[in-house]
């Protein structure tokens, strides 16, 4: 047998052990070929396969798991991306892989840099010659249409500003934000859409719910006081300061940029406070600058993708707890002792508690607790303790 077809060998199974449903070849990992959820837990020493069928997870022997360990754990902190984490668990993303890294997660980094590779990417498209070609396409046909009599009114193109930024706008978001029905409560007129080249005069809101909200000067009061705004809250202000936010920096960011607004938001403490802090401000979008708005938009995007996420996470976190027990008894009951300790030592991250202290069955736990007396080991006997801090 090759090199190259003995290490394609290492890993899990081939097939599900509880619905035999084939794990998919992932091209990711070189000693964990197959699957594409992998779990792994490099304090413990455990090592699953998440079937995507039946959603059960795999325990890998344990003289198959080192290589992999080590694997996984570089990945996670050179090339994936964290996504959200819980008290126990973490779920990274690389390609088309999902990793869930169970222990501690300190390892998690603050999820708004992913932003950063779309404001790029979105950066990269704006300035290409496609884009530039397509827009000035549409671009000329709209100024025919406006000389025959034929145009859109609702297109608002700056031909002596940011033509291409406009029609790539217009080709891409429409004219309005919103639709709807507000009323303002000075002069009783009635706001029934939001266009998006007025969007540069609203600002982010606090709402009584503590939610993020959005004010639209209204243009009918007169005179006008930063009071006299429709106001829209909740879900709708959100999705509607996403858009405009989104309409706004289509442009995408550069570099500087993002680092920038990367470090407003370490500055206020997390993206929660930096929203809040730029709703205490009461600025309108155009005075926050370019800054400010990829620091709102990373913001507001990481705060509705970290809700999905964690309500994946804490599922996760359920379905991790019923197959630790699972993997506990197969590790410390039913595994010869030395294979044991010599796979613990073996393991990416060490434990300040002694190997045997770790892997002593819990039919000799309440032995050795009376013995050592320690707390420790009470809490690494008991199915419900703590993990072991890290060095």
């Amino acid at each position: 047998m090759t090199t190259t077809n003995a290490i394609s060998t290492i890993g899990l199974f081939p097939r599900c052990l509880f619905c035999h449903a084939p794990f998919p070849e992932n091209r990711e990992l070189l000693r964990m070929p197959r699957g594409r959820k992998i779990a792994f837990d490099p304090v413990r020493g455990r090592l699953w396969a998440v079937c995507d069928s039946c959603h059960r997870w795999n325990l890998a022997p344990i003289e198959e798991r080192e290589a992999a360990l080590y694997e996984l754990e570089r990945l996670c902190h050179d090339h994936a991306r964290p996504l959200v984490s819980t008290a126990n668990v973490a779920l990274f993303r690389t390609g088309s892989m999902t990793l869930i890294r169970v222990g501690d997660a300190s390892l998690v980094e603050q999820a708004w840099w992913r932003y950063g590779r779309e404001l790029r990417k979105r950066k990269a498209s704006y300035e290409s010659r496609r884009s530039k070609v397509t827009a000035y396409t549409f671009g000329a046909l709209q100024f025919i249409g406006d000389a025959i009599g034929f145009s859109d009114g609702d297109v608002a193109i700056d031909w002596e500003d940011t033509p291409v930024a406009d029609v790539l706008r217009w080709r891409r978001f429409g004219w309005a934000a919103w639709h709807g029905r507000e009323t303002c409560p000075y002069c009783n007129s009635t706001l029934r859409a939001l266009r998006y080249d007025l969007g540069w005069w609203v600002y982010p809101l606090r709402g009584t719910d503590g939610r993020i909200g959005l004010g639209v000067p209204c243009q009918r009061c007169d005179p006008w006081t930063p009071e006299k705004v429709y106001e829209l809250h909740g879900d709708v202000a959100e999705n509607v300061l996403r858009r405009l936010l989104a309409y706004q920096n289509i442009g995408g960011a550069s570099e500087r940029r993002i680092t920038e607004a990367a470090r407003a938001i370490e500055d206020a403490g997390s993206t929660g406070a930096f929203a809040a802090q730029v709703t205490e401000q009461r600025q309108t979008l155009w005075k926050m600058g370019a800054t400010g708005t990829i620091g709102l938009e990373i913001a507001l995007n990481e705060s509705v993708e970290r809700r999905l996420l964690e309500m994946e996470a804490r599922a996760l976190a359920f379905l991790w707890r019923q197959e630790e027990e699972l993997a506990a008894i197969i590790d410390e009951e039913l595994t010869p002792r030395r294979l044991l300790e010599a796979h613990l030592r073996r393991l990416p991250i060490r434990l300040r508690s002694r190997p045997s202290e770790r892997i002593l069955p819990a039919k000799t736990a309440g032995l050795v607790e009376r013995i050592l007396t320690t707390d420790d080991v009470k809490a690494i006997g008991s199915p419900s303790g703590s993990p072991a801090s890290l060095i």
